[in-house]
């Protein structure tokens, strides 16, 4: 989970360095509730700290990310990010700083958001002007400082079991980001997008995002998704503590090699975390669609996931709902519901709203089954129940709401907006 923070006062965006900062923060959590320094730079600035299995890493401009360790029940992630949010906002006032739990930060333009680290940026940004001519400095430097996600990760218990979550989830994956759209306004403007986070980050590595067609077919298997992935440009390998760029393939790098440098195994884990779609397999799955929400929505996020993945047969409810939908259609709805969310029109000439309410209705029958046969005393269906509020009685997104309340009741008023994101 990643949000940025502002200064109370002016609303002006927190910086890294500096007494009240990220990294003021940082020492905080490390001072005086129980967090250890695992990753610092060579001048000692913090890069990740570490609690109890979780960490949190920090993003391009310093922002704060929680990664969570392992769980066995929803319950219990759910109080980690509740505890996290209330941890890191306690710690804030001390500072005046108030976080904003959205996909994008919406009030900040590029040049007032400073790196953490710039020069490792800069050396970044020459590379990727040197070999991709496309590259948008200006939008991808939005990207690093602006965007923020939340990533629901889950095991599989075999390689069938790992291409049926992967297929379902990127099947419906319009449907789940449209849910929980969160991400319409840059320097407090409508954006144009309902879901800016993901558009943004498609124009900036169409190579790296986009969905490929193999990822559809009734064979795929470990190997053709690793074959996928060698094929991708190389972005860095590490040696030394010297970040190295390579222009090559992986599959080129592999078997050529690059000046003195041969690959490594941790060469190939980099690597794959350079793809950036929307759901990806590693030793586990990981998907990665959602904007951040706020704090009264989170609970509704693993829980969905979890439920929609729990067997064979929920999975095969999840693709009915879009098997008429060809790959082309795929592709065109990823533009479509960026724009327009739950009011999207499908293939199938419904709106993406009325697949929403199915979705959910899946979802609920699959959490309170378990429920049933497993004798919880908590029914996880209870999760759920804020993004129905949106999805069945709002019949609209968070990104819908948030827009028709700025430019209504809150009159445009920044700190209405603010409130609303911190419940």
């Amino acid at each position: 989970m990643e949000r940025s923070a502002v200064f109370d006062n002016d609303l002006s965006p927190v910086q890294y360095s500096g007494t009240s900062g990220y990294l003021a923060i940082l020492n905080k959590l490390v001072e005086e509730v129980g967090w250890e320094i695992v990753d610092q730079d060579e001048n000692g600035n913090i890069i990740a700290l570490k609690r109890g299995g979780s960490e949190i890493h920090i993003e391009d401009d310093g922002r704060l990310e929680l990664i969570s360790k392992p769980r066995k029940g929803l319950l219990n992630l759910c109080r980690e990010y509740q505890m996290h949010i209330s941890e890191i906002s306690e710690i804030s006032k001390e500072f005046g700083i108030r976080w904003i739990s959205m996909g994008w930060q919406p009030f900040a333009k590029n040049e007032e958001i400073i790196y953490a680290f710039a020069h490792k940026n800069r050396i970044h940004h020459d590379h990727f002007q040197t070999y991709f001519p496309d590259f948008q400095k200006y939008t991808y430097q939005g990207w690093e400082k602006k965007n923020n996600g939340i990533h629901v990760n889950f095991g599989y218990t075999s390689e069938k079991d790992a291409i049926d979550k992967f297929q379902t989830l990127l099947k419906i994956s319009p449907i789940l980001v449209s849910m929980f759209a969160n991400s319409p306004l840059n320097v407090s403007k409508f954006s144009g997008f309902l879901i800016n986070r993901p558009h943004t980050t498609f124009i900036c590595c169409p190579h790296r995002t986009q969905i490929q067609k193999i990822f559809f077919e009734r064979d795929l298997n470990f190997e053709k998704w690793v074959d996928f992935l060698m094929d991708l440009p190389i972005r860095r390998i590490t040696r030394k503590g010297k970040v190295i760029f390579i222009p090559l393939s992986f599959r080129d790098f592999l078997t050529i090699g690059f000046q003195k440098y041969t690959p490594r195994i941790e060469d190939f884990y980099i690597h794959l975390k350079s793809f950036w779609g929307e759901v990806r397999i590693k030793q586990y799955i990981e998907y990665r669609g959602f904007d951040t929400v706020p704090p009264h929505l989170l609970s509704s996020i693993p829980a969905i996931i979890r439920a929609l993945t729990l067997n064979s047969d929920v999975m095969q409810a999840c693709r009915n709902l879009v098997k008429n939908w060809t790959f082309t259609d795929h592709l065109e709805m990823r533009g479509e519901v960026y724009k327009h969310a739950l009011q999207a029109d499908t293939p199938d000439r419904k709106k993406i709203l009325d697949l929403a309410k199915e979705l959910l209705e899946i979802a609920s029958f699959s959490l309170k089954e378990r429920h049933r046969e497993m004798k919880d005393r908590f029914d996880a269906s209870r999760l759920l129940w804020p993004i129905k509020e949106y999805i069945f009685v709002r019949e609209q997104s968070p990104a819908e709401y948030l827009m028709e309340m700025w430019n209504g009741e809150w009159h445009r008023n920044p700190r209405k907006l603010l409130e609303w994101s911190e419940k």
